[in-house]
Parts: C-alpha cells; sequence; structure tokens
C-alpha cells in the first residue's frame, strides 16, 4: 500500500464531505481535474468504486463509506504524529458526543475549560441517545462520548464522569402523594435507544405498571413542558430540572436507589489515541472536572 498517501486520502475525505469535485477543489484551492484525477487513481489502486456518479452528484458507495472511516483514522493520527514531534500546540477536530442530558447540565464549563486549554481545536458536539453513541464511536464516526452505564463491549475504554441522580416528575396539579401514584398516567420519554428511558420502564416493571404507548420527545424542555401540562409523566437527572428552571407547575418524585443513581461514562475506542482526547480526559480525571466527588478510574 506504499501509494496509498496521505495527500490522495485528504482528497477523497474533501471530496466526501464536501459533496463533489467542484467544492473540493476550491476547498483544496486545486484545479477540477487534479482531484478527479486523483479520485480515479485511488479507486485504481483499491479495485474499488468510491463514489456513486449519477446526475452530476458524487454519493458514497459501501467501500466509500469504509475507506472515508480508515481516512479519518490516518490523517487524524499523521496530524496527531506531526504535533507530538514538533511539540506544537493541539488542533484539529475532535468529533465529541453526548447524552441530551450531560449536554445541558454538565458539559457547559467543561467545554469552556477544554477551549481554554485548546483553543486551536475545532470541538464538535454532537447528542444521541446512549445506544446510537455508542454505535457511532463503534464506527469511528465519533472519537468518544458521554453516555450512561453500563457499557460492556470489550472495543471501549471509559472513564468515570459523573453520577447523576434520577427523579420521577409529574405535573403538580395531579396531586399524586407518591410516585406510584402516578403509575397510570402516561409516559414521556425519548426515543428507543435512551438509558434513562430502559430504566424509566424497568422501574414501572417492577412496580406492575402494565405497558403502554407514551410520548417521544428530542429535547428535555419539550419533555419537561409537557409533564407541567399535564399530559403524562417523566423521569429525569435531577441536574437537568434544576437547569430548566421549570417552577412550581412540576412535581418530583423519588425512585428507588437502584434506579435512580446512574453513573455517566466518557468512552473511546480501545485502538483510538490522540492529543485532543486525552484533554477531555484530563479535565474528566481532574478534581476541579465534572466528577462530582467521584473517585476517576478506567474501566474496559
Amino acid at each position: 500500500m506504499n501509494n496509498l498517501d496521505l495527500d490522495a486520502l485528504e482528497i477523497f475525505r474533501t471530496v466526501a464531505t464536501e459533496g463533489g469535485v467542484t467544492r473540493a477543489a476550491r476547498k483544496l484551492n486545486r484545479v477540477q481535474s487534479n482531484i478527479s484525477t486523483r479520485l480515479m487513481q485511488l479507486e485504481e489502486r483499491l479495485g474499488a468504486t468510491l463514489f456513486h456518479r449519477t446526475n452530476r452528484k458524487l454519493e458514497l458507495t459501501t467501500e466509500g463509506d469504509l475507506l472515508l472511516r480508515y481516512a479519518d483514522r490516518l490523517l487524524q493520527l499523521a496530524e496527531d504524529t506531526e504535533i507530538a514531534f514538533r511539540g506544537g500546540v493541539v488542533q484539529g477536530q475532535l468529533r465529541l458526543g453526548s447524552m441530551e442530558s450531560t449536554a445541558a447540565a454538565r458539559l457547559p464549563d467543561l467545554l469552556s475549560a477544554y477551549h481554554a486549554r485548546h483553543p486551536k481545536v475545532q470541538l464538535d458536539l454532537i447528542t444521541d441517545t446512549t445506544a446510537n453513541l455508542l454505535e457511532r464511536v463503534q464506527n469511528y464516526d465519533l472519537d468518544a462520548a458521554f453516555v450512561a452505564e453500563p457499557v460492556t463491549s470489550s472495543d471501549f475504554e471509559s472513564l468515570d464522569a459523573h453520577q447523576e441522580k434520577l427523579v420521577l416528575i409529574t405535573a403538580r396539579g395531579k396531586g399524586f402523594k407518591t410516585a406510584r401514584d402516578a403509575l397510570n398516567e402516561n409516559l414521556i420519554t425519548f426515543r428507543n435507544g435512551c438509558a434513562y428511558r430502559r430504566i424509566f420502564e424497568n422501574w414501572l416493571a417492577t412496580e406492575g405498571a402494565t405497558a403502554r404507548n407514551g410520548m417521544e420527545m428530542s429535547s428535555y424542555h419539550a419533555l419537561a413542558a409537557c409533564v407541567a401540562a399535564g399530559t403524562g409523566i417523566a423521569v429525569i437527572p435531577e441536574s437537568v430540572l434544576q437547569v430548566l428552571l421549570i417552577g412550581p407547575s412540576i412535581q418530583q418524585f423519588e425512585l428507588p436507589e437502584h434506579f435512580s443513581q446512574v453513573k455517566t461514562l466518557l468512552v473511546w475506542r480501545k485502538d483510538y489515541r490522540s492529543n485532543k482526547l486525552d484533554g477531555i480526559r484530563d479535565l474528566v480525571a481532574s478534581p476541579t472536572g465534572m466528577s462530582s466527588g467521584m473517585q476517576p478510574s478506567v474501566t474496559e
């Protein structure tokens, strides 16, 4: 593979991310014919078609999507290598995933501290469910992500980030005295793949509540607003409830400790290392990070 040079991979990645040869040529300050020639040479070298060429559009083939993942890793490694030997400033792109709750209540201070230490790093934050975030880290779409425990795959390493306390919330006007009083209410949750939704459903099952359809939300603001309006009940991290400042319209109830205490982890692939990732790991593990009294430990 001695002819598979980094320049060719950079051209390929730029065409893929920019969506076409013309925009890639403009971004790389090259002529279009050079871009097209290098792509054809790369396809010939690999013996694979990397793009579907239809209606003047370029769309990645299955092989192209696979190469894009490898190209991201190889180009990132090359950049990290150069920085390490030059002793230069950490820079480049860090793709960080997070649950919606963590992004809202825990990350602002952490990301601010990270930017202060590494101002040259472009940090892209993507929010999603725990299940989807783990899949995206697995597929190299994300460098690391904040997810809820447990993480059982041996492909990952993880670092304790913080402890969340889940509470049940209802509309205060319902007049419930305990959490069990609300068992027959409609459920308001995030979509499938949300770790807190799984815990919510497990708690309901232990209480003998029957399964029923509910409403799926994509943000905690919408979820809390629907609860406040009396539409249903939900489980939410107490830290998020404090950030939302919903006020007296919401009533919260304690859940059994087995269901209420959930650890958040920072996870990354075992085979991935970078200076940019080290920066996040250092902040999470530091006493002034986001551990909230937890002892940081690396687990698999």
